[in-house]
């Protein structure tokens, strides 16, 4: 999980590069670097890099001082090799003539490595992607022997069509996942990219004067908003056309062409694919608040509106979908995964049976033929397992569905059915307003699921136009959940319910521990007598979501929660205004069907985590050794 990004044109590079990477930390910030072609040393490549956050690296190593209009850059997040500075990225071959940044795992690397190293190449990391520029300069380095022993030339130097052709056959060699991005200092004016499995999309600048290749589209949204999207086996080939002098002034015009590996042949007419982005860069700034994660919380009552704006045809098409067919599974990992345990119980109310399943463990026992299908919801559309599953799914002849936030991602292309969830960019690692959006889109499948079989829906339809006032009146108590946060002191905490939050439970712990480092856990309330309740001492402290009042299940969590004062724990509680409950402290929300509850009981939870670990010091919007977007297994 990394984050790269490429550049050609007109302006300076490396401020080019230092913007993308500054958008694309989330993906990764164990270590970071460029490389560029400098204009004023004979075109050699120039490396810069080191462990640490952009701004501690592009300081030290002074990133904008290097004067070139093509580069790329990098920042890590490690898979392959500890966090150094030898690991950090860009690599380059022996020559120092080929440099590389590289997103995703080379599973072939080690025989690879082994080959180049009997054949001298010196290897100065640890990394599998060094492999890469090292296997290109051996292509190389065997087309120069034919030549030479053809045509008797010692000192042949190849041709950018050959060197383009040297690549492919390197490439040919590479198993694994991969978005790699490739300057030579032999050719200034070509910026290539290739990818398999991890994202890689193209942005085109005004009238070919300049491209950007970045991992996501926020690497460069700042300076354009066409993007392309690449498909697994596409190398796409950006190159210097002519030059054209207007007012005095020197331009490079580009000009591009998709070649795709697995199919062997130029893809033609590629521009219609060309999207033109309706996200603003001004979403990824904080607008005034301290961190990312609480501007995004805040912008959940105005997000919801968005999502419940999301195309209502495609919604329909995929509650057709799910009354056609016998099995149902929705596939997610980690907070997807937790929504998709959410609508669980909404079409369990309809009587129709649907499976939350971990990615990861899916092609393991998923039961799947004609009559299944999978439901991927991942808010990147890049999620590993996830478009893992999605692809072993349609290969044994699935209908297959996502939920996704970004168009034109991998998840898309693999889908019969997709559903946009209209969250717009998301920064912080920590998914909120991603989650909240999620679950909009599910709760309106269940409402058209539920009028496509003949049930009256009409209490949960008025219940959606409101429920962006519910948030708003959950994140209207944040300085009262932040009074609560600070006076946590304990080092382990349980995060109980029963039904429907039970998910919000898992999701709540997943928040905590995610940006606390606290160790954290959800179960569900009826779970505690069978073992963990032996825990409980003043250094386990217990968040109970307590039902709405006119739950069944009210009872019963209460009950719970009184086992556990008995034992002298402590318990913070979420529930509704006025509830009875012996707790140590509650977090007010509103009192709502049971159905709803959990769009106000999830802003409550994130809220706690925020602000315990700003408690703490940690960094809120890059937890240690997570990433935003998970593409890797």
């Amino acid at each position: 999980m990394c984050g790269i990004i490429g550049y050609i044109g007109f302006r300076n590079a490396s401020e080019i590069l230092l913007e993308g990477l500054k958008r694309l930390e989330y993906r990764g910030y164990d270590s970071c670097g460029i490389g560029i072609i400098n204009l004023v040393d004979s075109n050699n490549i120039l490396v810069k890099k080191n462990i640490g956050k952009v701004k501690e690296v592009s300081e030290s190593e002074n990133f904008e001082e290097f004067c070139s209009n093509t580069g790329i850059g990098h920042s890590r997040w490690a898979t392959h090799g500890g966090i150094t500075k030898e690991n950090s990225h860009p690599h380059t071959d022996c020559k120092n003539e080929i440099c590389v940044v590289h997103n995703g795992i080379i599973s072939n690397y080690k025989d690879l490595k082994s080959k180049l190293i009997k054949k001298d190449h010196i290897f100065k990391s640890e990394t599998d992607t060094e492999v890469i520029p090292h296997l290109i300069e051996e292509e190389l380095n065997e087309l120069k022997e034919l030549i030479k022993l053809k045509k008797d030339t010692p000192n042949y130097n190849y041709s950018k069509e050959e060197y383009i052709d040297c690549v492919k056959k390197a490439f040919a060699k590479i198993e694994g996942t991969y978005a790699v991005v490739i300057i030579n200092k032999n050719f200034p004016d070509t910026l290539i990219g290739l990818r398999n499995e991890s994202p890689m999309v193209v942005g085109f600048g005004k009238d070919n004067l300049e491209y950007f290749i970045g991992s996501d589209v926020s690497a460069f949204l700042k300076y354009t908003n066409k993007a392309l999207p690449l498909e697994d086996g596409d190398m796409i080939i950006i190159d210097k056309i002519n030059e054209n002098k207007e007012n005095n002034k020197e331009h490079n015009s580009y000009n591009f062409e998709v070649f795709n590996l697995k199919n062997n042949c130029l893809k033609v007419d590629i521009s219609k694919n060309i999207l033109n982005l309706d996200w603003d860069i001004e979403n990824a700034e904080k607008k005034g608040y301290e961190h990312f994660m609480l501007k995004e919380i805040m912008e959940e009552p105005e997000i919801i509106k968005n999502s419940m704006k999301i195309s209502q045809e495609e919604i329909q098409k995929l509650a057709n979908l799910i009354d056609d067919c016998d099995k149902i599974y929705i596939i997610a990992m980690g907070t997807s995964l937790h929504a998709g345990m959410i609508a669980e119980y909404w079409f369990s109310k309809l009587g129709k049976l649907v499976i939350p399943c971990d990615s990861s463990e899916f092609l393991i026992k998923g039961i799947i033929d004609e009559k299944t299908l999978v439901v991927g919801i991942t808010q990147s559309g890049e999620t590993y397992d996830t478009i893992k599953a999605i692809k072993y799914a349609k290969s044994k002849g699935a209908k297959t569905a996502s939920l996704v936030n970004v168009i034109g991602s991998t998840a898309t292309r693999e889908s019969d059915v997709t559903i946009m969830i209209g969250s717009g960019l998301e920064i912080s690692v920590c998914a909120t307003k991603t989650f909240m959006s999620q679950l909009v889109i599910l709760y309106r499948l269940f409402i058209e699921y539920g009028k496509l079989t003949n049930k009256d829906m009409s209490v949960y339809e008025q219940e959606l136009k409101k429920i962006p006032e519910y948030i708003s009146k959950t994140i209207a108590h944040k300085e009262v959940i932040k009074r609560i946060s600070e006076n946590l002191t304990a080092s382990n905490y349980l995060f109980i319910s029963k039904g429907i939050n039970l998910a919000n439970a898992y999701e709540g712990a997943l928040k905590f521990k995610e940006i606390t480092y606290l160790h954290a856990e959800g179960m569900s309330s009826g779970f505690l007598k069978h073992g963990t309740i032996s825990l409980i001492d003043e250094n386990m402290d217990t968040l109970a979501l307590i039902p709405p009042t006119k739950s069944p299940l009210l009872n019963s969590v209460l009950a719970n929660v009184e086992e556990i004062k008995a034992r002298g724990g402590k318990v913070i509680a979420v529930g509704p205004e006025k509830v009875d409950i012996e707790a140590d402290t509650l977090i007010e929300v509103p009192d709502l069907i049971e159905e709803v509850s959990p769009f106000v009981y999830a802003p409550a939870c994130q809220l706690l985590a925020y602000y315990k670990a700003l408690a703490m010091g940690r960094d809120v919007d890059k937890p240690r050794g997570l990433a935003k977007s998970v593409t890797v297994e």
